[in-house]
């Protein structure tokens, strides 16, 4: 081959590499980085109802740590808070609005396929080893019963000027995405669960109680404070029960506002108790006793003779279902967010500050409470109680002397007034022809005879009841025309007694879901709440007022 030849083809083959090159290039990189735009980030998940597992892992700058906030379906379909002890979870709404955000995510612009971009887009993986804090974003990681990947997202910086548009990144891939993200994925506690810890109603609490004893840690001894008792009055006033009329009357505001904020106390946060507790707070036996009273005396709590103290005092307060409260109040909890709503270990630590490390705040308490029914707090029924089997006999006697005395207005109808001298004279028929008055005479409930007694122009048709003997008090007390009133009395007393059955039968029930819910926990409450709660006797009452002018005069 000739030199020239050569040259051409050497030619010829840079310029075909260069049309290759070219078609490789920066266009068709390009072209590669929009390739998924539009489609779905996780197309499988089309069921907001098969994800049970939760978990949400951010980054803390300032402490440098990854905060994970997990919930968590179990088998029987109860929602818990793992990274919160277990806690139980109001997440059925909330977990699926948590879903619908990811179910149909679009990938609505690929912007970078560069790991160097991470950092400035805030999609750098918050689980990433290492010490950079820079640009770390918030990972969401949904799961199916069976432990499958249903999503799994990091979600960046909210672009600017763009409301609702975030960058994301799928982990283990470089490509950045922005995408709208519509909906609420919060991580706070308290927006996962029930805040109101008591339920209670102020139009239902009858009663308060203060016992304002104090703990000498010293000495071991329970030092008596100040009792107060503050109840409604039959006009469901606050009143306190020891009031001297004569010089004092109630703080009406002050009073309303106690029982007001018992109805406001709200969780912040949450412990598990010891083992060695039963729900009534009673030392359970096969436990350490030195070590279940340190954990105890750690958070303000102490045992002796068998009974629990808090080193604040107690108090109990009564509902009209039945229901009696105890609340113990314990130490000041320290710390703020995890630090308080689940006692994540280190989050109270000191802040630095350029005189050296800062005091933890301490805002909140520990709270522990017990729930207990007393039926000697419910108004029993004043009227008389029968058994039901008796009262459904007196109804049907009831009955069926209405019918004799009908038939009895019948048959002196057709003589003249006059009164037959018997009850079976009801059942003959007339001379003249006809029916009957009656077409039988039957035998009253407890197999005894209707009774006919005349009096002139009166009569009185009765049975005797379960003794078959006229008189007699309770089931033995005759039924009567003329004393029908008693059935009555006994008919609105049975209602009676049936409403506090159920009033019975509710309060043991609802005793007993409260002592569910309380037992296994510590609470941590707002310390202002507390601060409420405390009162003494003199910031309850103020002096009398005085007469009016010429009020005594009058």
């Amino acid at each position: 081959m000739s030199e020239v030849v050569k040259t051409g083809v050497i030619l010829g083959a840079a310029a075909v590499l260069t049309v290759v090159a070219m078609s490789l290039g920066p266009t068709a990189v390009e072209q590669d980085l929009y390739s998924d735009e539009g489609q779905e980030f996780f197309p499988g998940f089309v069921d907001p109802a098969v994800a049970v597992d939760l978990e949400v892992t951010e980054f803390n700058a300032d402490k440098a740590t990854a905060r994970k906030f997990a919930v968590h379906r179990d088998k029987d379909g109860r929602w818990t808070i793992p990274s919160h002890g277990g806690y139980p979870a109001d997440a059925k709404d909330r977990m699926g609005k948590a879903a619908s955000m990811l179910i149909g995510l679009q990938k609505s612009r690929a912007v970078s396929d560069r790991k160097e971009d991470h950092v400035a887009f805030g999609v750098v993986d918050p689980l990433d080893e290492g010490s950079e804090t820079e640009g770390r974003g918030t990972r969401v990681t949904m799961k199916d019963s069976a432990g499958n990947v249903l999503a799994d997202l990091i979600v960046g910086k909210e672009l600017e000027g763009k409301m609702d548009v975030y960058y994301v990144r799928l982990p283990d891939k470089r490509r950045t995405y922005s995408t709208k993200l519509e909906g609420e994925l919060s991580t706070k506690f308290s927006d996962w669960i029930e805040t109101d810890l008591l339920k209670a109603q102020a139009f239902d609490i009858a009663k308060v109680k203060f016992d304002n004893y104090s703990i000498d840690e010293q000495a071991g001894r329970i030092v008596p404070g100040e009792k107060i008792t503050v109840e409604k009055d039959k006009e469901s006033k606050w009143t306190l029960a020891d009031l001297d009329a004569e010089k004092e009357q109630p703080n009406a505001d002050r009073l309303r506002e106690i029982g007001d904020t018992l109805t406001q106390i709200k969780i912040v946060g949450v412990r598990t108790k010891p083992e060695g507790l039963t729900g009534k707070l009673e030392k359970a036996s096969g436990f350490e006793a030195a070590i279940l009273r340190q954990m105890l005396q750690d958070k303000g709590y102490f045992l002796s003779g068998g009974k629990l103290y808090s080193n604040e005092g107690d108090l109990i307060f009564e509902t009209k279902k039945g229901i009696r409260y105890t609340l113990r109040f314990g130490e000041l909890v320290p710390g703020d967010d995890d630090a308080v709503s689940s006692g994540a270990i280190g989050a109270a630590a000191p802040e630095p500050g350029p005189d050296g490390p800062q005091p933890v705040a301490k805002n909140n308490r520990y709270l522990m409470v017990t729930a207990e029914f007393d039926e000697s707090l419910l108004d029993k029924p004043a009227g008389e109680r029968m058994p039901a089997d008796q009262l459904d006999k007196r109804k049907a006697a009831r009955a069926e002397i209405e019918k004799i005395v009908a038939a009895i207005d019948r048959y002196r109808s057709a003589h003249d007034g006059a009164l037959p001298e018997s009850l079976q004279k009801l059942t003959e028929k007339p001379e003249g022809g006809g029916d009957a008055p009656l077409a039988e005479l039957p035998k009253d409930p407890w197999e005894g005879d209707y009774s006919l007694e005349i009096n002139g122009d009166d009569f009185v048709v009765s049975s005797y009841g379960a003794d078959k003997a006229a008189g007699g008090e309770g089931v033995n007390h005759d039924v009567r025309n003329d004393a029908f009133v008693y059935e009555d009395d006994l008919g609105r007393a049975d209602d009676q007694w049936k409403a506090y059955d159920t009033k019975l039968e509710d309060g043991r029930a609802e005793a007993d879901k409260l002592t569910q819910r309380f037992g296994p926990w510590y609470y941590v409450i707002d310390k202002t709440l507390f601060d409420k709660l405390k009162p003494k006797r003199a910031d309850l009452v103020e002096p009398k007022a005085a007469d009016a002018p010429g009020e005594n005069n009058k």
